[in-house]
């Protein structure tokens, strides 16, 4: 058994999109308009709108862990190209209700329901989602394809289950985050007070596993400083429930299997150069999601796949 020791380098290492916080603080804060959406059985979803709010909307589901803050990465890019970007968080996480029992199935009707709460009920939108956003992307595609104008899934990570299902950096953990959620729930606590606590002591724990690319994109920008510290202190705003839920799912059966999956435009952005979701990723979800489109960078990491090619996924949504 870990260690509470082992336990807080554990829960640190699954905060792979932390930045070098002592230089953020001075850095000016994006705004953005953020809210929540009550759902038919009065549990709240937290988001936060970026872009052109006339424009076509397309619903990012953020990292594992990340928030609604997350979307603010790609604000200007959604801006360019006329988008409508709502990034909506997940249960326990953020501004949203945590929700007991929840399965990755159960996103398509939340999702269903904030359209409805943003005036788009019985008409069609797009999403988008990063990395652990992956499952609840495809789920939408599994539960309703015919609302869907297309899906872009970057840097996704696949499910652990599978044979012959890739390898990334973190699999391991988010295997032992399912194996022993009580520990992983005290890992997590501890990691969030060491977040407020000693925002550059978090910064030395997860340095050593970015891509070269990605250690340029956030230490480089002041903005994405505070963007990436506000996304974390998000993700453990309402405590650790939520982000332990989160990785438990993304490690466990989606619920459905992709050879099941409609017909639906479905592309997938891979970065040659991520070690949390490799290219092997890219090319197991386009061998067997059906009809699917696969773009490897082979510079890119894991949060510049989604950086760079940004304008070029977001333009594809405004001409749908």
């Amino acid at each position: 058994m870990l260690n509470r020791r082992q336990a807080l380098v554990a829960g640190l290492t699954l905060l792979p999109t932390a930045g070098s916080w002592r230089r953020a603080l001075a850095a000016p804060t994006p705004q953005y308009a953020q809210g929540q959406v009550r759902l038919p059985s009065g549990r709240r979803i937290g988001y936060a709108e970026y872009g052109d709010p006339r424009g076509p909307l397309v619903f990012y589901f953020h990292g594992t862990p990340g928030s609604r803050i997350e979307g603010g990465l790609i604000a200007d890019e959604a801006t360019a190209a006329g988008i409508r970007l709502v990034v909506l968080e997940r249960p326990g996480i953020g501004l949203s209700d945590y929700q007991s029992g929840r399965r990755i199935l159960n996103w398509p009707a939340d999702v269903a329901s904030a359209a409805e709460a943003f005036g788009y009920g019985g008409t069609s939108f797009g999403v988008m989602g990063l990395s652990g956003g992956a499952p609840y992307a495809l789920a939408c595609v599994r539960c309703m394809p015919e609302r869907l104008t297309q899906v872009a899934i970057v840097s996704g990570h696949t499910p652990l289950c599978p044979p012959g299902a890739p390898a990334g950096e973190q699999d391991k953990l988010i295997a032992w985050v399912g194996r022993r959620p009580r520990l992983a729930t005290m890992a997590f606590r501890v990691a969030g007070n060491q977040l407020r606590k000693h925002p550059t002591f978090v910064l030395h724990k997860v340095a050593e596993s970015w891509a070269e690319s990605d250690r340029q994109l956030i230490q480089c920008n002041p903005a994405y400083y505070t963007a990436f510290n506000q996304t974390l202190l998000e993700a453990t705003r309402c405590g650790p429930a939520g982000i332990v839920t989160d990785v438990t799912l993304l490690g466990g059966d989606w619920g459905y299997r992709f050879c099941d999956l409609p017909p639906a435009a479905v592309s997938f952005w891979q970065g040659g150069c991520d070690p949390i979701a490799p290219a092997a990723m890219g090319h197991y979800f386009q061998r067997n999601v059906a009809g699917s489109e696969l773009m490897i960078d082979p510079r890119a990491g894991h949060l510049t796949m989604l950086k760079w090619h940004a304008a070029t996924i977001l333009g594809r949504f405004a001409t749908k």
